[in-house]
């Protein structure tokens, strides 16, 4: 064997070690590894050896044992490598920092209105080594920064289509996002970002979709854990699918789309107020409120139940929507069992795992997944 094979075949074995452990999510010995990957115990101490000398490994305590030295309980040092996620929407600019298993190490968001200016990369560049100083996150340890944000991503032109963002939808150059960044950076569409993250954490086997409701509403289908983009990278944009004929007319200048009657703007700048404050007043009786809630609810039931019908698979709610949802979600399933004609418990509807801060985490995901195929 040439000795590029050898060093080929070496590294191999290295990373199915470390995604067998990976994947593993709870400690194995140097024998689960060895048995389940039918590899020799001398390689896969060899691999062991080197994984935890790159730091990427750890002991976490031992097993009991059968009889002679107890075996060591090795485990993914998942704060060994790190990476972050940005979401840029409208009022706002979200971050999360997290390590090689998604948890969260950090997160913030800040008040600052979207504009097309220097002055405004260049502060989110400035908030974002605030955030890494203030998390103590060490910059030898961070593998990029991923940018979330309601458009088009053409990775081909290098370009992204913003909308939502914008009083009209315009094209810009993706470096322009990024410039002022000092680390690998990666752009991604919000939702379909989202929709990665919620993935990453899908018990489930098969498809999936990702319904994102914040002031926007979009999604992402996910075929097997692989995103269906569509020919023209416009699949899973839910909130222009027309749910009142000739209704309310949409920013996207239709009329009767789903985000015309279920963006969370219905339910806080429509009225002056913050969500919070909405959730508190439906809490305390607000009649008003009440009746919106209750309209709101009926015409998103319709919406999902409309993905429902052409996928049949799981959906998952997100989006700033979901951290308000736990109470309703009773009521909302009500709603999808009452329109379905098959037999149905309204279940295959969960809410998000990372609930407002998915997108953030989802974009960040890119260079996870990345240094862990390249182990």
């Amino acid at each position: 064997m040439s000795t590029y094979n050898t060093a080929e075949l070496r590294r191999q074995n290295r990373s199915r070690v470390f995604r067998y452990i990976f994947d593993s999510q709870t400690p194995v010995t140097k024998q689960d590894i060895a048995h389940s990957l039918s590899l020799s115990l001398p390689t896969v101490g060899q691999n062991l050896k080197e994984l935890q000398e790159c730091g990427l490994l750890e002991t976490q305590g031992t097993f009991s044992s059968t009889g002679g030295r107890k075996p060591r309980a090795i485990g993914i040092a998942a704060g060994v490598r790190c990476a972050v996620g940005i979401m840029i929407s409208v009022y706002h600019i979200h971050m999360v920092c997290i390590d090689l298993r998604a948890n969260l190490l950090g997160q913030t968001s800040i008040i600052c209105d979207f504009s097309d200016s220097d002055e405004y990369f260049r502060n989110m560049a400035g908030e974002l080594e605030r955030f890494l100083d203030e998390n103590h996150v060490d910059r030898s340890h961070l593998l990029g920064v991923g940018v979330a944000l309601p458009g088009i991503v053409d990775e081909e032109r290098d370009t992204v289509v913003l909308a939502r963002i914008v009083e009209t939808s315009r094209e810009f150059p993706t470096r322009r996002l990024t410039q002022y960044i000092p680390y690998p950076c990666f752009i991604e569409n919000d939702a379909n970002a989202g929709g990665i993250a919620e993935w990453w954490n899908y018990n489930a086997h098969g498809n999936m979709v990702y319904l994102s409701v914040q002031r926007g509403v979009g999604g992402a289908v996910l075929l097997d854990g692989v995103r269906y983009m569509g020919r023209h990278h416009h699949s899973g944009e839910f909130g222009h699918m027309c749910i009142v004929p000739g209704g309310k007319r949409c920013q996207c200048g239709m009329r009767g789309c789903l985000e015309a009657y279920c963006s969370t703007a219905r339910i806080s700048t429509d009225l002056g107020i913050t969500r919070e404050e909405f959730f508190a007043g439906l809490e305390a009786g607000n009649e008003t409120y009440a009746a919106l809630w209750k309209e709101y609810l009926d015409y998103l039931a319709i919406g999902i139940h409309n993905i429902r019908m052409v996928l049949d698979c799981n959906i998952v709610l997100g989006g700033v929507l979901a951290q308000f949802m736990e109470p309703y979600l009773g009521e909302l399933r009500a709603r999808l069992c009452a329109i379905n004609p098959f037999k149905s418990t309204g279940n295959y509807l969960k809410l998000s795992h990372y609930r407002s801060w998915s997108t953030c985490v989802g974009v960040a995901l890119h260079f996870i997944s990345e240094f862990i195929d390249n182990v």
